[in-house]
């Protein structure tokens, strides 16, 4: 991807910032991407569950802090406005308590760092996400997703995700097979009506599929959020059956930070393995 195009990916729509692990670089992207809306416009950011430390209580490290400026919107929790060196106007205070605080909606006035809080439940997002949206009127809304999980896509109607993956070569085989996996399921078309079709409710799992029948010509799940196999059990299962999506999360672009594996290494083994999906390699290099 040309960077200096990025712009206006970001641009009238809510995309999530999910990882393969922790540490993976997702605050690092979204803090990049945030630049690229105020371009053109303030966007509004939030977490997913409690980001408000920081260090990383594994392994020590700083953690990357979002940055705010004034015009932006955000979702965190009273006790860190305060804590901020930025300064904020109160929206509105939402019925919802987590171990660091009260969670709110703010506007940023003075620029400075801010720690992050977030709902812990799918249904309280959207009910922030839904107010930012609609009381507040911003358009471009950025979410830093929990590492490996991908839920939370599904509540926020139309929104789409990015996946960060730190690479090296000892995860290198994962990455890449978990890279194919997403790439495939993701394009899985969404339902259409056919009285001959399967439904599986919750995940689809081997114990499920080994159960079923054979006269089942399709499958129906919720999203590719249902899936819980490995790449080589769904291209296995995609033999047998065609496999459609209630509801189809737009996987937008997989950003990869490679080490001590070269960037046209890795595009090879990237095409070798049939992957259609777009990369954006360390795209905050350059800002």
């Amino acid at each position: 991807m040309n960077t200096s195009n990025a712009t206006y990916r970001f641009i009238n729509t809510t995309s999530f910032v999910m990882g393969n692990r922790k540490n993976a670089g997702k605050t690092t992207f979204m803090n990049w991407a945030l630049n690229q809306i105020r371009k053109i416009e303030s966007p509004a950011f939030a977490t997913i569950g409690i980001d408000g430390e920081s260090h990383d209580q594994i392994d020590g490290r700083d953690k990357p802090r979002i940055y705010t400026v004034p015009g932006d919107v955000l979702i965190t929790s009273y006790p860190m406005l305060h804590k901020s060196s930025g300064q904020f106007r109160l929206e509105k205070v939402f019925p919802i308590k987590t171990p660091l605080g009260q969670l709110v909606v703010a506007t940023t006035l003075r620029s400075g760092s801010i720690e992050l809080v977030g709902p812990e439940y799918n249904e309280q997002l959207k009910e922030l996400i839904d107010y930012i949206k609609k009381e507040l009127k911003y358009r471009s809304i950025m979410i830093d997703g929990a590492a490996s999980r991908l839920t939370p896509v599904s509540s926020i109607n139309g929104s789409g995700f990015y996946y960060v993956l730190n690479i090296d070569r000892r995860n290198l085989r994962k990455a890449l097979e978990q890279m194919q996996l997403l790439s495939v399921a993701s394009g899985f078309k969404q339902v259409a009506t056919n009285e001959s079709a399967l439904r599986i409710e919750g995940a689809l799992t081997p114990t499920k599929i080994s159960s079923l029948p054979k006269s089942c010509s399709t499958l129906i799940i919720n999203d590719l959020t249902s899936v819980f196999l490995s790449f080589t059990q769904l291209k296995q299962l995609m033999k047998q059956v065609e496999v459609q999506v209630l509801n189809r999360l737009q996987l937008k672009s997989f950003v990869v930070i490679l080490k001590d594996i070269t960037q046209n290494e890795f595009i090879q083994l990237y095409q070798d393995k049939g992957i259609q999906t777009e990369l954006i390699f360390n795209p905050y290099e350059h800002q």
